[in-house]
């Protein structure tokens, strides 16, 4: 890839960046207000009125048949806690519009729900995929970049990461909150899910490589290659293009897909889950599961009730929401009110690359996305003081940003900028250079510096400047404190050492070459919730007592037990690895329940 050139690739990816709207955004760095970033942003509510319980029904809040405006992030309101779970409507029969049975019926057709009715249909069970989005949406596709442990590259590769390696960090960055069984679940299975998923996209014509890094250098925290992720080559970018591929795929081997029908109810006999109603046009629909019912509708990242009630620090770090429509807490209120137990502790998946105005402090939900923000050059704070190790986990600068002034701080890089992002040599998506096996970046380098980057100059988020003191004024930072940390900043470089904080040393760069530039930082690019509904080693939803219940089942964004405190992003694609491993066995374990 040319470094300081735009491929016919990179302008695809582009040109498709303005078209997707907030699936788009979120890769592509777009600086619209939050609430634009989707064409179908308008909710309805339809609450069904309360009836005789004759159906033994248990059931989710109000009807939602269109993805929610994300909304900028307001403070909690008094007694928030208690307000975003309300009660249980019952539907009355007499609502009932039309009946459907199955024998597994699929809730949420993104990555989770994709995969789990692919492995139900394989199974031979007769299976319905519900999605209570339109069929332009389709519940916003299939994430990028996926991880497992044991696939057929990793293996050929030579490069398949210790699997309990792997699991400790897993742990470790979840404080132990994570259930370490469920870790040994994905790192046994994962690699076989990522191989199913390869050979569907081969026979599609579409690569789908293992990333593998260079792992001479020193790093402070580790890194393992568990990340595959899509080749788009002279496609361009879509979220839904390979979800498409699978539905084509499952639905020639009998699936049956339902839109625009929203989860409304879980229905219970007894203690195990039969089946669900859901609003469609013109009431509701009635589905019968004989074997379950797999609920893999995504996070609540798009539900500010729940969000200030449970996570208001993610909320003050919530710099633009880039959230797929459709993640509103459905599934898990469902899940709750049919006895489910939700995980202890909230949290939500942040990266570092919010940019703010240089007039402007802390931020407002709708500010701009800085893909490069992630990127370890030098940054300070509102006084110019250099305050951390820039090198580490895209979250830890975020929650170490809550004590500094206004939330914020400021990045900076002089005009050798390319050539140091590509020394960085960085891992995951933050990484912009084709990885040490030719596996081209999630995000290119070229189309970033010469299509976004101008347009952020442009825009006024990034400023350029002659000289140290120029770009200080610019981004209002005390002058002499400021030169005096770049001037140490240029020490530690040429002394190839960080003894300030302990960079790695070819992660130091110097700021000696006009232009300088820099970018004032508030919060970041908020994708999803990471907290849900805690599962089994069998992806059964288990009760406050932590006994499964029957024929109830919860994968992807929307089940628990697994992250907590930070998002382990080093292991690249961990959160959607987990999710399409988890969705594959829940639709095997359902299609095969008695």
């Amino acid at each position: 890839m040319k470094k300081n050139g735009i491929s016919r690739r990179d302008f695809l990816r582009g040109t498709a960046a303005s078209a997707l709207g907030v699936a788009a955004a979120g890769l592509f760095g777009a600086c619209a207000p939050a609430a634009e970033t989707t064409a179908a942003a308008a909710e309805t509510d339809t609450t069904a009125a309360p009836a005789a319980d004759t159906t033994a029904a248990v059931e989710t809040t109000a009807a939602e048949t269109a993805p929610a405006e994300t909304a900028a992030p307001e403070a909690p309101a008094e007694g928030a806690a208690a307000d975003w779970l309300g009660t249980a409507p019952v539907i009355d029969e007499s609502q009932v519009v039309a009946t459907y049975d199955a024998e597994v019926v699929v809730v949420g057709s993104g990555t989770a729900g994709l995969f789990a009715a692919c492995a139900a249909v394989e199974e031979g069970a007769k299976t319905l995929l519900i999605e209570k989005t339109a069929e332009a949406f389709g519940g916003s596709g299939i994430r990028d970049t996926l991880a497992a442990i044991g696939s057929r590259q990793q293996i050929a590769n030579n490069d398949n990461p210790n699997k309990f390696d792997v699991i400790t960090e897993l742990y470790r960055q979840s404080n132990g909150y994570g259930n370490q069984k469920l870790y040994k679940v994905w790192a046994d299975n994962s690699g076989e899910a990522i191989d199913w998923y390869t050979d569907r996209l081969d026979e599609a014509g579409v690569k789908f490589l293992h990333e593998v890094d260079d792992h001479s250098k020193e790093v402070r925290f580790p890194i393992y290659d568990v990340g595959h992720s899509i080749q788009w080559e002279d496609r361009e970018y879509s979220p839904t293009f390979t979800a498409g591929i699978l539905k084509d795929y499952a639905i020639q081997k009998g699936l049956e897909i339902h839109y625009e029908t929203a989860l409304t109810t879980l229905i219970k006999e007894g203690d195990k889950v039969t089946g669900l109603y859901a609003a469609v046009k013109d009431g509701y629909a009635r589905y019968n599961a004989s074997k379950g019912v797999i609920v893999c509708t995504g996070g609540y990242s798009l539900n500010y009730d729940m969000l200030n009630a449970l996570q208001p620090e993610t909320v003050a770090l919530i710099n633009n929401n880039s959230s797929f429509p459709g993640s509103h807490g459905d599934g898990i209120k469902a899940c709750i009110w049919a006895g489910g137990k939700f995980d202890d502790v909230h949290c939500g998946m942040i990266f570092d690359r919010g940019a703010i105005k240089p007039d402007a402090v802390g931020t407002t939900g709708r500010d701009c996305q800085f893909w490069i923000g992630s990127q370890p050059f030098l940054k300070v704070d509102l006084e110019g003081n250099r305050f951390t190790n820039e090198s580490g986990c895209y979250d830890h600068i975020l929650h170490e940003s809550l004590t500094l002034p206004g939330r914020t701080y400021c990045m900076v890089w002089d005009a050798n900028y390319v050539d140091d992002i590509e020394r960085f040599d960085t891992h995951g998506c933050s990484r912009m250079f084709p990885h040490a096996n030719g596996t081209e970046s999630v995000y290119p380098m070229g189309f970033y510096n010469e299509v976004i980057l101008p347009q952020l100059r442009t825009d006024g988020y990034v400023v350029t400047a002659d000289t140290v003191e120029e770009l200080a004024e610019k981004l209002g930072l005390p002058a002499d404190n400021f030169k005096a940390t770049v001037d140490r900043y240029n020490e530690l470089y040429d002394a190839k050492e960080d003894s300030d904080f302990g960079k790695e040393a070819y992660r130091l760069s110097e700021l000696r070459t006009a232009p300088f530039e820099g970018v004032r930082m508030s919060g970041g690019y908020f994708i999803c919730t990471m907290d849900g509904i805690k599962i089994d080693e069998n992806m059964n939803v288990v009760d406050e007592n932590g006994q499964p219940i029957e024929g109830l089942y919860c994968a992807g964004d929307c089940s628990g037990s697994y992250f907590a405190t930070s998002y382990p992003n080093l292991l690249a694609g961990a959160a959607a690895g987990r999710s399409v491993t988890f969705g594959r066995l829940a639709g095997k374990n359902a299609a095969h329940r008695a």
